[in-house]
């Protein structure tokens, strides 16, 4: 054991920030239970699958359990014990959104109660409401947790290796204790990929720490526990992993969240510079200049005073950067929701130092950051609670569809729209026989204008909108309606979030006469 873990710890363990009852009940509850209810708002939304959800959920749904184990289609990744869940999910309560968002719920929910807990292992008391605080409300967290994608599960996954790590720290390591340590991480690492860039980041910590100290009976059992960590992230990466790190299509898309080559040019230190400040604003949802101030300063309280504790929260941070670096992992954007519990624990610590540093107006210092900090979220919270996030709101318009349709209409179905549909249309029982799927021509307006041509002489065609692309000036679908009004009369146009139908008479061509009746939702 290392003279710095003695200092930090005294017997040879992590202190351990005992929390005073009264001091939990005050701050932490209430702020769970508003937390909770913020998640369980979302949830009961119950929107549409948008497009990235049904993707996954198509290759969920038509697949057999084997069949998770192969790369997924429509250039799909996700853990295997996530996929696995999920299937779970579909074989008891069926193929219905509620269904695909049950377990990404429960996750959410079980990092918040997770969170709440591990928070005190690492910083001080007085940085616990404002960490808790920006985790309960933070809107990515509460609008992940009822998404059908792995996000939420990442993030309640990353709490757990941070608890489980602090126990490698803190605790003596033998014994079935050392064993199950070693099963948890080996099975955080199924469930969430980001789980590899904390506990390989932490356990190195650990590893370099028990090396300082000399200390080679705790070293060997380190490299035990990391061993079987590693072995498993071998076999995952070997059913998994390295088809998901060779979809091109993917690296194509996240491209400029990635550090261009050479590493060391002045392009890249800009980009690493704009990616620090961008986290704070997505995924944590911050004033961005004020989130980075504050964890810069918790940064250095934590190096300063808990040196152990600064370097298991930053390595797998260190360890994300790095295969940024490598091209194997976006840097920003949802792909770093995980990240969050260590950031908000980061900031948490700065602000309460920050505060400290005030003298006698350390109070007011405190509420002040509290309510800067906590402005942003809350107002997005409260817009989220009147004006729900519902992209993509395909369902509507198609419910609007069946409502309003007769026996012989036709359906032309937008080439974007067609996942979301081919989700739906299972669920609603819609005639595949009556359904035009729209091609995917890339950006050539002649192709898209000969395809929609086929549907001339058609007395009722319904066209369906979700997921519309538009880029470079160009919607297409003005471009797609502009084609069709040239072709007949529009009759009933229905609007959703993110999502269209338009019923069309194409047997005849009046442009005196006006554009049906339009409603909209």
């Amino acid at each position: 054991m290392t003279s710095e873990i003695h200092r930090d710890a005294g017997a040879k363990k992590l202190p351990e920030v005992h929390v005073s009852e009264e001091y939990s009940w005050r701050w932490m509850w209430p702020v769970v239970i508003l937390g909770l209810g913020l998640r369980l708002a979302q949830y009961a939304t119950g929107r549409s699958l948008w497009l990235d959800e049904a993707l996954l959920a198509l290759n969920i749904i038509h697949r057999p359990i084997g069949g998770l184990f192969k790369t997924l289609d429509y250039h799909q990744g996700a853990p295997l014990g996530f996929l696995l869940l999920e299937k779970l999910a579909t074989k008891l309560a069926g193929n219905g959104e509620f269904a695909l968002r049950a377990f990404p719920f429960v996750f959410g929910i079980l990092g918040l109660f997770f969170f709440s807990r591990v928070a005190k292992l690492y910083v001080a008391p007085k940085a616990m409401p404002v960490a808790l605080s920006l985790f309960a409300f933070c809107a990515s967290l509460i609008y992940y947790s009822s998404e059908a994608k792995q996000y939420s599960g990442d993030v309640a996954v990353t709490i757990l290796a941070l608890w489980l790590v602090a126990r490698l720290a803190a605790a003596e390591l033998s014994g079935k204790g050392l064993i199950r340590l070693s099963i948890l991480g080996a099975l955080c690492l199924w469930v969430s990929h980001p789980a590899a860039f904390v506990l390989s980041g932490a356990g190195l910590a650990l590893l370099l720490f028990a090396v300082r100290a000399g200390d080679w009976r705790r070293f060997g059992r380190l490299v035990s526990v990391c061993g079987i960590w590693a072995l498993s992230f071998s076999l995952n990466y070997a059913v998994s992993l390295k088809a998901l790190g060779s979809d091109q299509a993917l690296f194509d898309f996240w491209r400029e969240y990635f550090p261009s080559q050479p590493l060391w040019s002045l392009r890249t230190i800009v980009f690493l510079f704009q990616r620090f400040f961008s986290v704070f604003d997505d995924p944590a949802n911050l004033i961005s200049v004020v989130g980075a101030v504050l964890f810069v300063i918790g940064c250095i309280e934590l190096a300063r005073k808990r040196t152990v504790h600064f370097w298991l929260l930053s390595g797998p941070l260190m360890v994300a950067l790095l295969a940024g670096f490598l091209h194997k992992y976006p840097l920003g954007g949802r792909f770093f929701l995980f990240a969050l519990a260590i950031l908000f624990l980061v900031i948490g610590e700065g602000a309460a130092s920050l505060a400290d540093m005030s003298g006698r107006l350390s109070r007011a210092v405190q509420i002040g950051l509290f309510i800067v900090l906590l402005m942003k979220p809350i107002s997005m919270d409260a817009r989220a609670l009147i004006h729900p996030r519902r992209p993509d709101d395909i369902k509507l318009a198609i419910l609007y569809i069946q409502t309003h349709q007769q026996p012989a209409d036709a359906w032309y179905v937008y080439h974007w729209a067609r996942y979301q549909f081919w989700y739906y249309s299972d669920l609603y029982r819609i005639n595949p026989r009556t359904v035009r799927l729209g091609v995917d021509c890339g950006a050539d307006q002649a192709c898209y204008a000969a395809d929609l041509d086929q549907l001339r002489g058609q007395p009722r065609v319904w066209v369906l909108f979700s997921h519309m692309w538009v880029g470079d000036g160009y919607q297409e679908e003005d471009f797609f309606l502009d084609h069709l009004d040239h072709l007949g009369v529009r009759v009933a146009t229905y609007k959703s979030t993110g999502a269209r139908a338009y019923l069309y008479d194409l047997s005849r061509h009046d442009l005196s006469r006006p554009a049906g009746d339009e409603l909209e939702k």
